[in-house]
């Protein structure tokens, strides 16, 4: 009788590079492999140090054009003083006048102007005081060509992170690293739920979603939920897609977080997504990007 081959062994693949092993230990819990795990970590610090150097640029800047303090102490700068003439012994050498003490008399001595000096230290934003930046908008592979614009009184830029494959505890575990870094945000905007609903597990995916929106509040006072676009990738995904916003965008409201509804922007305009019907092309980033400013800029009631 011949022997059975054995069966091979279930293989393993990345959520974000869709790179697959046949060995569980190449992978996190999040489903991502190490490889792309660590870089991660490695964007989460190189954003950190980013947001430093253009936050110690902005500070240099505004010192360097602040006035100086009416009534402030001017340092003072002391008059060069010159030593005494000796007077020469006459006769001694012929044909050298002595010149005498009172003639000179009438000769101002030198004076400096005095400029006051503004001192600042650079180093401040690199303090213990936690850094406050104006909005983070931070999700899957959806956002990758998203934009969210600065007001101009502002100098810290708004942070757009785009993490492709991500879902719910991918997104926590990514704020949890700028936490190490004492960071702090006035808003801070959440896209998910594309790679969520593929797990086929729709209580667990809210429990997720929960869990990261409580993780954010701890980083904000102000969390918004960046709702799902139009899936026709099938009929099953469809259905998935539509019963998750639904259920976001009644959740929101109840738990006090924004939600930014961008199915009926999308809906009925294939021309905006890709055609793998998942994606938006640059005109559909766009409208994303317009939908989030004009949230962000609203104002609260």
């Amino acid at each position: 009788m011949a022997s059975r081959s054995p069966s091979p062994s279930p293989a393993f693949s990345c959520s974000a590079c869709q790179m697959f092993s046949y060995t569980s230990a190449s992978f996190n819990d999040n489903g991502m492999c190490n490889k792309c795990s660590l870089f991660a970590v490695l964007e989460a610090r190189l954003s950190k140090l980013e947001s430093r150097l253009r936050t110690m640029e902005s500070s240099s800047a505004a010192n360097a054009k602040q006035p100086p303090v009416a009534g402030a102490e001017q340092p003072s700068i002391a008059p060069v003083s010159i030593p005494p003439a000796v007077p020469e012994q006459p006769g001694k050498q012929a044909g050298w006048v002595t010149i005498h003490k009172d003639r000179c008399s009438h000769e101002q001595k030198p004076t400096a102007d005095h400029h006051p000096v503004h001192v600042s230290n650079i180093y401040s934003p690199l303090s213990d005081t936690p850094a406050k930046e104006p909005t983070l908008v931070i999700g899957n592979s959806i956002l990758q060509n998203v934009r969210i614009a600065t007001p101009a009184p502002i100098h810290r830029k708004n942070v757009v992170k785009c993490i492709p494959g991500a879902r719910a505890g991918d997104t926590e575990s990514y704020l949890k690293l700028l936490t190490k870094d004492k960071c702090r945000y006035n808003k801070i905007v959440i896209h998910v739920g594309a790679n969520d609903t593929r797990l086929h597990q729709s209580e667990v995916t809210k429990v997720n979603i929960e869990s990261v929106c409580k993780f954010a509040k701890t980083m904000s006072d102000t969390v918004v939920f960046s709702g799902l676009l139009p899936n026709l990738t099938s009929d099953d995904m469809y259905s998935r897609m539509s019963s998750l916003n639904r259920w976001l965008s009644r959740w929101c409201p109840e738990n006090e977080v924004g939600f930014v509804d961008h199915w009926k922007s999308f809906w009925g305009r294939p021309g905006l997504v890709r055609r793998d019907s998942i994606h938006p092309i640059f005109d559909g980033a766009s409208l994303i990007s317009r939908n989030l400013r004009e949230f962000i800029r609203k104002p609260k009631p």
